[in-house]
């Protein structure tokens, strides 16, 4: 690549050496006495030994010498200008490309490393900015590594070869006009902080927008139920206003930048040339010829153009780079799980599981989510949490999925502790099914299929069957292929409850994670749900939260929890016949007197 750039930009430069010998057969006299003077210039002493010799030995095909040296010049010029147009192509060809390819990469990263973050970040996230760092931040990065690649690469060749030609043509003059060049570039270099500083606010501000306008669009049958339509508009606006301002900022760095590079790169060079001419006229020459005068003008007027287009292109990357430092904080945020698990295959689940005095807190909230939980569960048991909103219940089956560890205590599996597992292991072998299904916006099939991706159509028509769906699919045209729509919105919830149990059944998963999954249906899909779930409970060790105590009066234990503590466990008759806080929620719920106790 930097070959190509050296001849796309260095050799493009080239050309402006064959102008002195076409401007000596153009005005052959003012050659003449040029050479007469002795003060040829090192371009002119150059096409006298190498280039005036090859002209002259061309032959002249029935035209008069000087015409056929023009068109020998001619042809030339435009076999260079060829070649250097086809190493054009190829270098803007493979930056681009290249660029394209390392935002993809990036992109990609970007992704692999966030569904890596744990479950504590995503819960605190915000989806519009995380969305727009992904998006309009890693596009502003492309057009960053697109303009290093391009411009800061070839741009310092064009100056450097122009330099040499402008050098060549005409040396005192080119020393006297080099001093601006530093000169130009010192704007950006004093702006360009500023610039960035006040970039990196304007994109925040953009996160905000775009965070607005995912949560009004996603929460939009409560903003029409409320009528509060006016409302998040306005917060809408206030956030572009914001937005806007930032920008506003930002934007009067990069102009005044800008500004300042384009008054001295037009005035400073005039008044350079209009010192040289003065030191021409009243000093002493400067200048040998009006051949090398105009090479000497032509690469000059080149060097300036690439200086400043440089300067912008260093400009428009201070600007894009605020974009770019809030794409590396995505990937300086760090998982709080311990990954440090053993590198040897867990075999699953032989005896059980123990909790022992495990508590944890949620990070910047008060108190305790759990306290000096304790408790054992074998393998194959049916594990009922109950307790009022706020007890602790979800937390406890987040813990053992290990979406968090605890801060306090360890959970056992077998003995082992869980943060001593290779977490792959541990989740391969269990499955969750949660109170708000969640489905992609795909087909019935793909969602089962999520669970086991190579699993046959077979196996994915039994698991929906195993979930009583064998009626919804004959009912539906398209059977399987039936797209659920977003979130699954093209189906009832218990439809999508029953989704979500055959997804957990086709992955046969030996330990099941229950969060309410009936709580929010009537009474007709629960029923039909409550069927799905027993087939997917039969033999697995499952960890079941209830708001139904009718629910899990079958299970082999159920624990009580209250703010967080283990206050009670046993079977359902042994917990009413103690007559304490599980007998109280189930009299409670059958609306029997609360002095009554029934077994």
């Amino acid at each position: 690549m930097l070959l190509l750039a050296l001849v796309s930009g260095g050799g493009t430069q080239l050309t402006m050496v064959l102008l002195e010998p076409l401007m000596g057969r153009l005005f052959p006299a003012d050659s003449a006495a040029a050479a007469e003077d002795g003060a040829g210039s090192p371009m002119a002493s150059f096409n006298d030994s190498y280039l005036e010799p090859w002209l002259l030995s061309l032959p002249d095909f029935g035209m008069t010498p000087a015409v056929a040296e023009v068109v020998a010049l001619v042809l030339l010029i435009a076999l260079l200008a060829l070649v250097f147009a086809v190493a054009e192509y190829a270098f803007i060809r493979t930056t681009r490309m290249l660029g394209a390819r390392m935002i993809t990469d990036l992109r990609q990263d970007m992704v692999e490393h966030v569904v890596r973050l744990d479950v504590n970040w995503h819960s605190g996230r915000r989806l519009g900015d995380l969305v727009t760092r992904m998006t309009s931040d890693a596009a502003t990065s492309l057009r960053i590594v697109t303009l290093m690649m391009e411009e800061l690469i070839q741009c310092p060749f064009t100056i450097t070869a122009s330099l040499v030609v402008a050098f060549a043509a005409e040396p005192r003059a080119t020393l006297g006009m080099i001093i601006l060049l530093p000169v130009i570039a010192l704007p950006v270099l004093i702006l360009g902080p500023k610039v960035r500083r006040r970039s990196k606010a304007s994109q925040d501000s953009l996160g905000d927008s775009t965070q607005s306008l995912m949560q009004m669009l996603s929460g939009i049958r409560v903003v029409k139920a409320f009528r509060m339509e006016e409302r998040e508009a306005g917060q809408f606006r206030r956030n572009n206003d914001e937005f806007l301002n930032h920008t506003k900022r930002m934007v009067r760095a990069q102009a005044t930048s800008l500004g300042v590079t384009t008054l001295l790169s037009s005035g400073g060079v005039g008044l350079a040339l209009g010192l040289l001419a003065l030191i021409q006229l009243l000093i002493t020459p400067v200048f040998h010829s009006s051949a090398t005068t105009v090479v000497f003008f032509g690469a000059i007027a080149t060097v300036f153009a690439f200086t400043k287009r440089l300067t912008k292109s260093v400009s428009v990357i201070q600007t894009s780079m605020g974009s770019v430092d809030r794409v590396f904080e995505v990937f300086d945020l760090r998982s709080a799980l311990d990954a440090s698990g053993s590198t040897r295959p867990w075999p699953g689940l032989r005896e059980g599981l123990r909790f022992e005095k495990v508590g944890f807190n949620y990070p910047e909230a008060e108190g305790s989510a759990l306290r000096d939980v304790s408790f054992d569960l074998r393998r194959g048991e049916r594990l009922a949490l109950v307790g009022h909103s706020g007890s602790g219940k979800s937390t406890l089956l987040d813990l053992v999925a290990r979406f968090y560890d605890p801060t306090e205590g360890r959970i056992l599996a077998d003995g082992q502790d869980l943060r001593e597992l290779r977490q792959a292991d541990w989740l391969g072998r269990l499955a969750v099914v949660q109170q708000r299904p969640f489905l992609f916006q795909d087909t019935i099939r793909e969602n089962v299929r999520y669970a086991k991706p190579a699993a046959s159509d077979e196996e994915v028509l039994r698991a929906c069957q195993a979930a009583n769906l064998g009626e919804l699919l004959a009912r539906l045209p398209q059977g399987l292929d039936t797209p659920v729509g977003e979130g699954g919105a093209r189906l009832s919830g218990g439809e999508a409850q029953r989704v979500t149990i055959a997804r957990a059944l086709l992955k046969d998963a030996e330990i099941l994670l229950l969060d309410e999954a009936t709580s929010a249906l009537d009474a007709q899909s629960e029923r039909a749900v409550q069927e799905a779930l027993e087939h997917l409970m039969k033999g697995r060790t499952t960890f079941v939260i209830a708001h139904r105590l009718a629910t899990v009066r079958d299970a082999d234990r159920i624990l009580v929890l209250d703010q967080g503590r283990l206050i009670e466990q046993g079977t359902h008759a042994q917990l009413l016949a103690q007559g304490e806080h599980y007998a109280r929620l189930w009299r409670l719920q059958a609306g029997e007197p609360l002095s009554k106790t029934t077994a």
